[in-house]
């Protein structure tokens, strides 16, 4: 099957429309023409991945994170990032990223988000500067059958498959109304606020970001960009498999960029 197949039922699932303006993800690099019979998904592409697809002959790469975002003046052996991008083309592996426009499909990862915690009645949970709904939005905000914050943050470390979580602001609370946004969505914390949800959970909170928060009397939680974002690889390789005309072998990259532990 071709590369531009497999593009083509990605755009259609995660429109091209829906890529931010500053944002640069898509077809990155490669020959569209290229017959796939294997396709790595991961997160983020880095040398432990590209290798992975070298040893293991993947004609494709598919992530999240775009493989190229800042502009490149050269290709060379000389850097990182430009060493990685060099090898994929001599080794012909296709590379194509799905990064804003599935954030904000319908059905994309903040969707999925929403389900794996448990929300109902789901609404976009950005909203524009006259306080409308964005269609297309970031984010998600919905209802839970009301139930403390302790159970409900064990619940998500448990849905997340993560050993912590960081908790900003109040503890001793209840909750039925959640606002939630894979990765970075600390921009969305008066947009939950609004949205009269109890709790945002959401990644990359930096200390006044949770000040913020605690202004506004929203508990947020940390639950991490990697965890809060791994969660749509098997939705991804769910969906490929349903829509492909023909059965690829399709594996999913599990390992977060850099390596980490907690000590």
């Amino acid at each position: 099957m071709k590369a531009k197949e497999i593009i083509e039922i990605m755009n259609k699932w995660a429109p091209p429309s829906l890529v931010d303006h500053w944002d640069n993800t898509g077809f990155q690099i490669g020959d569209d023409n290229k017959e796939v019979d294997k396709i790595l998904l991961a997160l983020d592409l880095d040398y432990n991945v590209y290798k992975w697809a070298k040893l293991h002959d993947f004609k494709m790469i598919i992530t999240h994170h775009p493989a190229i975002f800042a502009p490149m003046k050269s290709i060379t052996t000389n850097s990182y990032k430009e060493g990685l991008i060099y090898n994929l083309i001599k080794d012909g592996i296709v590379v194509f990223n799905v990064h804003t426009n599935l954030d904000r499909a319908e059905g994309g990862l903040n969707d999925y988000l929403a389900k794996i915690l448990g929300l109902k009645n789901l609404q976009v949970l950005e909203i524009d500067k006259m306080g409308e709904e964005v269609d297309h939005g970031y984010g998600r905000v919905g209802d839970i059958e009301e139930v403390s914050l302790s159970e409900y943050l064990q619940f998500i470390k448990g849905r997340l498959e993560t050993d912590y979580l960081i908790v900003y602001g109040e503890t001793e609370k209840t909750v039925k109304r959640v606002a939630v946004c894979g990765g970075s969505g600390a921009e969305f914390i008066t947009h939950a606020h609004r949205s009269n949800a109890s709790i945002y959970v959401t990644g990359d909170i930096k200390y006044h970001d949770a000040q913020e928060g605690a202004e506004l009397g929203i508990t947020v939680v940390d639950a991490g960009h990697y965890h809060t974002e791994k969660i749509i690889l098997p939705v991804i390789k769910e969906h490929l498999e349903k829509n492909l005309r023909e059965k690829l072998h399709i594996e999913i990259w599990d390992k977060p960029s850099p390596p980490y532990k907690i000590y």
